[in-house]
């Protein structure tokens, strides 16, 4: 794998010297003790992360963060700030802007372990859903990567809303993104206290999957289904709730009258050697949202073909 590349503004000498040689070994590192030939890299090739001597231009780091950083669109990259303990509070403004603190005195084992925490936690956030803090797509594909090479039998559970659109024209996106949030508890809830080792991913708008470990996959669908079940007469008015459904436009904008919203749960065992691909599952879970959506109400559905 290609090592990432971090730019570092800062003196030749000690401590510095000691963390690029011990850094070297999981990273490029390119020393710049030129201001302005620093910047124009920036612009012209930036690096996956910086790190920036406070002391070395304090006046130089407000362009980098306002100037720089901000304007031409490089808030992605971490920017990691190196400080003395007698100035770190001079550097409370922009702690906003930075993503880490190094401390001079700090060994070079403790700095590759801040940077490489740093990337991590970053990753994470970056693939993060804004709405429910739960992984997104990219963390989702390399769980799903993981289980289907694993001697281990897994079930991946793909969870969605039914009529959530209609539910959405009707109610408002406020009210939606509180039933979302809502069903996001009950996953991590409930698989929590079933298994340790489960994930719970957030692919986007109403559709959600998780992976548990397949003895428990069909108690942690029908809990699910139990608990959502319980939380629906809190986002319906009384009105609906006794009518058993409620009036709103479909698709084409004609007004017809749907079901209250309900959970579906397409279950796909997963064990070593069925799957080549993980587009395989997500076909199989396909398939099966199709027998699930011409039902009325919560269902789970676990898919037995081999």
């Amino acid at each position: 794998m290609k090592k990432k590349l971090f730019f570092a503004f800062w003196k030749r000498r000690k401590p510095f010297s000691q963390w690029k040689k011990y850094l070297s070994k999981s990273f490029q590192i390119k020393v710049f003790t030129d201001q302005k030939k620093f910047f124009e890299a920036l612009l012209f090739s930036p690096p996956d992360g910086i790190l920036y001597d406070y002391e070395k231009s304090k006046e130089g780091l407000q362009v980098l963060i306002k100037d720089i950083k901000i304007k031409f669109n490089l808030v992605r990259i971490p920017l990691i700030l190196i400080v003395n303990k007698e100035q770190l509070q001079e550097i409370e403004k922009w702690l906003l802007a930075i993503d880490d603190l190094l401390l001079k005195e700090d060994s070079p084992e403790e700095v590759n372990l801040r940077i490489n925490l740093c990337l991590k936690r970053l990753e994470r956030i970056s693939d993060n859903n804004p709405l429910t803090g739960l992984p997104g797509n990219v963390s989702i594909e390399k769980e799903l990567k993981k289980i289907i090479q694993s001697d281990t039998p897994w079930a991946v559970g793909y969870v969605d809303l039914d009529n959530f659109k209609a539910y959405n024209d009707l109610y408002g996106f406020s009210k939606g993104d509180e039933m979302i949030k809502n069903l996001a508890r009950i996953l991590t809830s409930t698989i929590e206290n079933h298994t340790p080792h489960g994930f719970i991913g957030h692919v986007g708008g109403d559709d959600f999957v998780f992976i548990v470990p397949f003895e428990v996959a069909e108690k942690i669908a029908q809990e699910i289904i139990k608990k959502f079940e319980i939380l629906v007469p809190r986002f319906v008015s009384e009105e609906d709730l006794k009518r058993g459904c409620f009036i709103s436009k479909d698709r084409q904008g004609r007004v017809c009258s749907f079901p209250l919203p309900s959970v579906s749960i397409a279950i796909v065992p997963v064990k070593k050697g069925k799957f080549k691909h993980i587009g395989e599952i997500a076909q199989r879970a396909g398939e099966i949202k199709k027998i699930l959506k011409a039902k009325e109400g919560s269902a789970y559905f676990i898919d037995r073909r081999s």
